[in-house]
């Protein structure tokens, strides 16, 4: 049996930033987390373990406590109401986030902000609490003619475009496309802001895939990075698992003559992938 692993897999330089840091905020003293810190099991027990506090809501953190601002990032409301509790923030959003935030708060006063991503998705939330009442998601494509009746509310005439960082590279292209058929008269700004880990990880794993009879994705399904990774593989190889841990293997009939491709997402952990790879070896 051949094995073949993803060279991106696992942490991306943002997130092991934040894990890092975490890991020795922690150790400081009683230290909250809003929301989840990265999309990943096993990294959020493993930092409860050393105390961190996961809440949900910034209400119910005592004031002048410490919070972790997770890699995702938080809406513009969430740091004014950090301030007026008068919390010590230990923000570990990521890089690229931060860039973006700061992109549609410069373009909201005069652009349509076009924000595209999964709705739900934090990210998505925090980027859109930067960009005001002028701004759309758009997560599917039907979300695109709904956006151009906001648009013509706004009268505005230019279109700015952002992109959630680990959205499908593909179908953002095609959501342009169409954006610019829509929009034809208007002034469209198009700022593909997908991470570049992110895209080498959905290139990668399209080759892999392609090379393999079985693709395993190492990851939690709530992560919008690791299920992009498990969609493309789906589209080529014959056999594509979910993998959360080493449990996950056993329900998966190995045979000596199968390739098996391992790819991981960008909330993997290192050691995790190890000691699945070994596993199945």
């Amino acid at each position: 049996m051949e094995v073949i692993v993803g060279k991106y897999s696992g942490f991306c330089a943002g997130v092991n930033h934040t894990y890092v840091t975490a890991k020795e905020e922690i150790k400081k003293g009683k230290t909250y987390c809003l929301g989840e810190i990265i999309h990943n099991t096993q990294v959020i027990n493993e930092l409860e373990d050393m105390g961190m506090i996961t809440i949900d809501n910034i209400d119910l953190i005592p004031d002048n406590s410490r919070v972790i601002f997770r890699a995702h990032g938080e809406s513009e409301e969430v740091y004014k109401k950090a301030k007026e509790k008068n919390l010590e923030v230990i923000d570990l959003t990521c890089g690229r986030v931060k860039i973006i935030h700061n992109k549609v708060s410069k373009e909201k006063d005069e652009s349509f902000i076009l924000i595209i991503g999964k709705k739900t998705h934090p990210e998505i939330i925090g980027t859109l609490g930067f960009a005001a009442s002028n701004s759309y998601v758009i997560e599917k494509e039907e979300d695109i003619e709904k956006s151009y009746l906001e648009y013509l509310k706004s009268n505005l005439k230019k279109i700015y475009i952002v992109s959630q960082t680990t959205f499908s590279s593909d179908l953002f292209d095609t959501y342009v496309e169409k954006i610019k058929e829509v929009f034809k008269d208007s002034l469209i700004v198009v700022d593909k802001t997908i991470c570049d880990a992110t895209s080498k990880r959905q290139e990668e794993t399209l080759e892999i895939s392609k090379k393999c009879n079985i693709v395993l994705v190492i990851g939690s399904k709530n992560s919008s990075n690791t299920m992009e990774l498990y969609n493309i593989a789906k589209e080529n190889a014959s056999e594509v698992y979910f993998v959360t841990d080493e449990n996950s293997l056993s329900s998966i009939l190995f045979k000596d003559s199968d390739i098996v491709g391992v790819v991981a997402g960008a909330s993997a952990p290192k050691y995790l992938i190890e000691s699945i790879v070994s596993k199945i070896k």
